[in-house]
């Protein structure tokens, strides 16, 4: 089962950042926004990284021949 707190952190991290784009999209800084969505991206990944680690080892367990 998902993590209730990882699907809110994933969703505060992209409200955050898509304020953060639209402010620097109004002051016409698109590359700064552009900058800021990668790297939310990026967070993003990191957060979600462990999760998919832990997929991975249970399904190697679970085909396993030992």
């Amino acid at each position: 089962m998902v993590q209730i707190d990882l699907l809110f952190k994933l969703a505060g991290l992209g409200i955050a950042v898509a304020v953060i784009y639209q402010v620097l999209e109004r002051a016409g800084r698109e590359e700064l926004g552009t900058l800021v969505t990668v790297a939310g991206l990026i967070i993003g990944l990191f957060l979600v990284v462990n999760l998919v680690s832990e997929l991975l080892s249970s399904l190697k367990s679970l085909f396993s021949l030992y």
